[in-house]
């Protein structure tokens, strides 16, 4: 089978996108070789995604566009790559996020696009008016013409069919993984480097994500305002910096809590599983999401995990995970200081949280993904 990807997020992005994208190409790579892989898009010097395409890079084919121009290369995204899939033959396109190329009625390669969230829509206050319109015009013609629509999680089915009124029969959950790094543990020498290189407290509360309104993170800050001094941890947050860091220092500031919040811009991937590992709690009452990585990093990690009632979230976390009301910081601060103290619990979590998140192993994941392209 030729199966070819748009791999723009994966020669660019180094977080969910990119993350998604690359975890995909390896899962096959590695347990479907005999077919043939096509990546559309242009390498960059990007230090992690140059790496890992120095490691594909004999395995697959790569079509790049022959420009340097941005908007010569986005109008080949768009309109070019077309005959670049039809010339090869292709049985399978597969737009990784939210977009497909528009296509000329070729019979023989079957599209399929994956969506991942619909954020713009539910949360448009964060977004400037022109990107929604951009993003919902690529994502209803990718909808439209796409011969099947993969949702990462069943709240993106769901919203893919009461928004954008999709059929559901056109639409399959087929869920995501995550770096192969989290799955098993690594020496204690490795875990103590990890501690020295980036002077880890004994204790701490993570959370993992971008500073954007919706993570909620605010809410974070003020239960662990409420926590008694004994488990009142460091709340360490790990993510990219955004305006919105300036909202949550004030926030710190006002609580007197400077010393209990620590924020990490960046962490090398291949470090972040013992960062998981040595935390004593994830803290992720996130708002709202497409589905959830950090929470299957978190368990793979044995970390027990606090995280929102409703939406993905169950998806992602199973039964041994804890469930609170994202907008109440004293449930949150309730729910921290249960497992905090209760060690029995934190055992029970961490062990009940490993067997539940076994099954989004890239094996299995990728196991279903070559179900689907064999029987669309």
């Amino acid at each position: 089978m030729k199966i070819g990807f748009d791999a723009k997020r994966a020669f660019q992005n180094t977080r969910g996108l990119g993350n998604y994208s690359r975890n995909l190409i390896d899962g096959l790579l590695d347990y479907y070789p005999e077919n043939e892989y096509y990546l559309f898009g242009e390498p960059s010097e990007n230090e992690v995604c140059a790496n890992w395409f120095r490691t594909v890079s004999d395995r697959v084919h790569l079509i790049t566009p022959n420009t340097t121009s941005s908007i010569t290369k986005a109008l080949w995204r768009s309109y070019s790559m077309g005959k670049y899939i039809e010339g090869n033959h292709l049985d399978v396109y597969h737009g990784l996020s939210h977009e497909i190329p528009f296509r000329k009625k070729n019979k023989s390669t079957k599209y399929l696009v994956t969506i991942h969230d619909l954020l713009f829509l539910r949360f448009k206050e964060n977004f400037k008016w022109v990107d929604i319109q951009i993003y919902l015009s690529k994502i209803k013609y990718s909808c439209r013409n796409a011969d099947l629509i993969l949702a990462v999680s069943e709240q993106t089915r769901q919203d893919l069919i009461n928004f954008l009124h999709i059929p559901e029969e056109k639409i399959i959950v087929n869920y995501q993984s995550c770096s192969r790094l989290y799955y098993s543990e690594r020496e204690i020498q490795m875990v103590e480097k990890v501690k020295k290189k980036y002077c880890l407290p004994e204790n701490y509360y993570l959370f993992v994500g971008a500073l954007v309104k919706h993570k909620n993170i605010d809410r974070i800050i003020e239960a662990l305002a409420i926590l008694p001094d004994e488990i009142q941890y460091p709340l360490i947050i790990v993510g990219n910096t955004t305006r919105y860091k300036i909202e949550l220092i004030k926030k710190i500031r006002r609580l007197r809590l400077e010393n209990h919040i620590r924020f990490m811009n960046y962490v090398e991937p291949e470090d972040m599983p013992e960062i998981y590992r040595l935390a004593k709690i994830m803290v992720w009452p996130c708002l709202f999401e497409g589905f959830g990585i950090p929470i299957i990093e978190a368990l793979f990690s044995g970390l027990p995990v606090i995280t929102s009632k409703g939406g993905c979230f169950p998806e992602a976390g199973g039964p041994g995970t804890c469930y609170v009301d994202p907008l109440r910081p004293e449930e949150i601060a309730t729910a921290i200081q249960k497992i905090a103290t209760d060690n029995k619990l934190h055992l029970k979590m961490k062990n009940d949280g490993y067997e539940y998140v076994s099954r989004f192993k890239l094996s299995n994941t990728t196991k279903d993904l070559m179900n689907i392209y064999s029987l669309i």
